[in-house]
C-alpha cells in the first residue's frame, strides 16, 4: 500500500515556520447541512485549531443554527442564505451564499487580518476569497470536491449549461489562487479539462480512525447486512441498486437486507421504484441519523455499497473501510485510489445495473473472503488519518505564506 499521493507523504521540516496562522475558511455547507464537503471543513478546522492556529469558518445560516459559535476549538460564522433543505442546495440558494459570504468576508477580514484563506468548492465559495486577494492581498487555496468541477455529463443534466456560463468565473477563481487542491487524482484530471495550465496538488480526504474502528464479523451470518449512505438524489445512484435487486435475489445463496441512510428529494421516487419491482421488503430507508450514530451503523453492517455517478473522494467509503467493511462501488473519481477489485471489494461502471448486480452478488457470496477483504480495507485506509491530511494542508499554507 502506497501513501496517499503528493503532499500527504511530506512531513513538516524542522526549519519550516511553525508560528501561529490566522486561517479563514469559506464553505457554503457545514454540519448539520450538506454532505461530505462540510465534514471536511469540520475536521480540518478541528485539527488546525488543535495545532494552535486561529481558525474561522464562514458558512450558510440554516434555520435555528447559531449565527456564531465555537466548535472543536474553531469559530463558525453563519451568514444569511436561502436554504430550504439540509441535504440539497439549489443554484439560486448557492448564489445567495456567494453574495452574503463575500460581503461578510470583506468586513470580517479587516478585523481578523487572515494569513491564509481556504475555500471549499470554488463555486459558490470562491468569490469572497477572490475579493480578499484583489483588495487585501490575502492568498487563498481552493479545495476541489466534485460538483464544483465542470464535467461533460453532469447530474442534473442542466448543469451542462450552467458550467458553460460559470467556466470563466471558475478559471478566474482557480487562476488567482495560490494553490488549487483536488481530493483525488481522478478529480484533478477532470479539472484539467477546464484549465490545463494551472498546477494542481492532490491531498485526499481522510477519516477519524479513532472513531471508525473495525469489529469482528461473522463470515456466514443469518442475514447479510448491506449498508449505503448518501443524499437521496439521482447522482448517488440508488436507483441502479434498486433495479439490480431482482437479479441479485435470483443468484445469492444467503438472506440479505439493504439499509440506506440519508434523506433527500428523490426518496419517494426510489420507494415507488422498489414497490414496482417487488423488492421493497429488502430495502430499509433509515433517513438521516446524527453523525455520532454512524460508526455503529457501519459496525452493524457486513459490506458497504456506493453506486454513485460522480464523487470527489467520498468520506463514507473511507469511514466504511475504517470499520473493516468490504466495499462495492462504482468506478468514479477518487475510488480507484481506495478500492482494488478483488482485494478489498468489487467495482462496476457507473450506471451499469448488470455490473452492479454481479459485483454485489460476488461479495455477498464471498464468505471468508469477504472477511479478508474487510481486513484489507483497514490496512488500505491507515494513511488517510485526518491528522496526516491536516498537516499536509498546513505545510502548504506555510509554503504559500513564505512566498508572500
Amino acid at each position: 500500500m502506497t501513501n496517499p499521493p503528493n503532499r500527504t507523504a511530506r512531513k513538516i521540516k524542522k526549519n519550516e515556520p511553525q508560528g501561529k496562522l490566522k486561517i479563514l475558511m469559506f464553505n457554503h455547507e457545514f454540519p448539520p447541512i450538506g454532505g461530505g464537503g462540510g465534514w471536511v471543513s469540520h475536521f480540518l478546522g478541528k485539527h488546525f485549531a488543535a495545532a494552535g492556529h486561529d481558525v474561522h469558518l464562514i458558512t450558510s445560516q440554516f434555520r435555528d443554527c447559531p449565527r456564531h459559535e465555537a466548535i472543536e476549538g474553531f469559530h463558525v460564522h453563519r451568514v444569511p442564505a436561502l436554504r430550504k433543505s439540509p441535504d440539497v442546495c439549489a443554484v439560486h440558494e448557492m448564489l445567495t451564499y456567494a453574495v452574503s459570504s463575500s460581503l461578510y468576508g470583506l468586513r470580517f477580514a479587516k478585523k481578523f487580518q487572515p494569513d491564509i484563506v481556504q475555500v471549499f468548492f470554488g463555486i459558490p465559495a470562491g468569490g469572497g476569497a477572490y475579493l480578499l486577494r484583489k483588495f487585501r492581498q490575502v492568498p487563498y487555496i481552493v479545495f476541489l470536491g466534485g460538483r464544483d468541477v465542470p464535467s461533460r455529463n453532469p447530474d442534473p443534466p442542466y448543469y451542462r449549461w450552467l458550467y458553460l456560463l460559470l467556466k470563466p468565473i471558475i478559471r478566474a477563481i482557480w487562476g488567482n489562487a495560490s494553490a488549487v487542491v483536488a481530493c483525488s487524482d481522478g478529480l484533478r484530471e477532470l479539472a484539467r479539462e477546464t484549465d490545463s495550465d494551472i498546477k494542481m496538488d492532490v491531498i485526499p480526504d481522510a477519516v477519524d480512525l479513532e472513531t471508525f474502528t473495525p469489529v469482528q464479523r461473522d463470515a456466514y451470518p443469518e442475514k447479510i447486512r448491506v449498508l449505503s449512505i448518501g443524499r437521496l438524489i439521482p447522482r448517488k445512484g440508488f436507483q441502479f441498486l434498486i433495479r439490480a435487486l431482482p437479479q441479485i435475489l435470483e443468484k445469492i445463496s444467503q438472506n440479505f437486507e439493504i439499509e440506506i441512510v440519508g434523506d433527500g428529494p428523490y426518496q419517494q421516487d426510489l420507494l415507488r421504484l422498489a414497490e414496482s419491482l417487488g423488492v421493497a421488503s429488502h430495502i430499509h430507508f433509515s433517513g438521516s441519523v446524527p453523525y455520532s450514530e454512524l460508526p455503529q451503523k457501519y459496525r452493524d453492517a457486513d459490506l458497504f455499497i456506493l453506486p454513485s455517478l460522480a464523487e470527489g473522494m467520498p468520506l463514507v467509503v473511507l469511514e466504511a473501510m475504517g470499520t473493516g467493511l468490504p466495499i462495492v462501488v462504482s468506478r468514479v473519481q477518487g475510488i480507484d485510489e481506495l478500492v482494488v477489485d478483488g482485494v478489498n471489494g468489487a467495482l462496476f461502471d457507473p450506471g451499469d445495473v448488470d455490473g452492479l448486480a454481479h459485483a454485489l452478488i460476488k461479495i455477498i457470496n464471498a464468505g471468508e473472503d469477504r472477511i479478508k477483504m474487510g481486513k484489507a480495507s483497514v490496512e488500505r485506509v491507515k494513511p488517510y488519518d485526518w491528522k496526516h491530511i491536516a498537516d499536509a494542508y498546513l505545510n502548504l499554507y506555510k509554503e504559500v505564506s513564505s512566498r508572500q
